[in-house]
């Protein structure tokens, strides 16, 4: 594997175990997962690498391998994860793990890869943000924070690094029929495909376009892009 290649974080999620298959039309993929290898390994053009993205010394050693050997790279930040409860129960450890999974990773692989980006004055940062995360409801207060997060964070690394053909955008997603949706009960389901116009679930292929929209757009930075439906 060489040249161009998107590195996907939280592959074996729901988003990301779907979304694989679309990248892989645009470039090759790396698909970093944590605790479960993803199922499909034929692919030539796909590889996986197990790491846990709280911890910078896995970063460090991956970008350290991987940095020299690739170009044109494009980092799309999918791992997320969402633990839910009041905030007058919320635990501390809770908190710690929702931002070092949903922000610290997202800044420690940006933080490895920025080198790489700046030398070869090319790179793209996609960082997947969450309409339910930033709209806030009751329980969702760590990963609300987090997600929102996301849009301060991409506007910094879009001003900074903008002089080397680096851009940073940010894609709020709505609901798709992968991931978090397939995790809630049928009332609930039903309680959000009623806010969304079409009354029509999201297809992942719309994020993959997205991603190459952003890939190929150069002058596309700092943004805030919804997939939501017109929700």
């Amino acid at each position: 594997m060489g040249g161009y290649v998107i590195i996907l974080t939280g592959a074996s999620g729901g988003i990301g175990r779907e979304l694989i298959g679309y990248l892989l039309k645009i470039d090759d993929v790396i698909g970093i997962y944590n605790r479960s290898l993803p199922s499909d390994t034929s692919d030539m053009r796909l590889k996986y690498e197990k790491i846990d993205i709280e911890k910078s010394d896995e970063i460090r050693l991956f970008a350290k391998e991987w940095g020299p050997k690739l170009s044109k790279v494009t980092l799309v930040h999918a791992a997320a994860v969402k633990i839910d409860g009041l905030v007058i129960n919320y635990t501390e450890a809770d908190w710690d793990h929702v931002m070092g999974v949903n922000i610290k990773g997202n800044f420690l692989f940006t933080r490895a890869f920025l080198p790489f980006m700046i030398g070869e004055k090319w790179g793209r940062i996609i960082h997947i943000s969450s309409l339910g995360g930033i709209q806030g409801c009751p329980g969702t207060l760590a990963y609300s924070a987090s997600k929102a997060s996301l849009v301060g964070m991409s506007n910094v690394l879009a001003k900074e690094y903008a002089r080397f053909h680096i851009t940073s955008n940010v894609l709020v997603l709505g609901y798709f029929e992968a991931g978090l949706f397939n995790a809630l009960r049928d009332s609930e389901k039903k309680r959000v495909i009623e806010q969304i116009p079409s009354k029509v679930l999201g297809n992942v292929s719309n994020i993959a376009n997205a991603v190459e929209f952003l890939i190929k757009s150069e002058y596309t930075n700092g943004s805030v892009i919804n997939i939501d439906g017109g929700v």
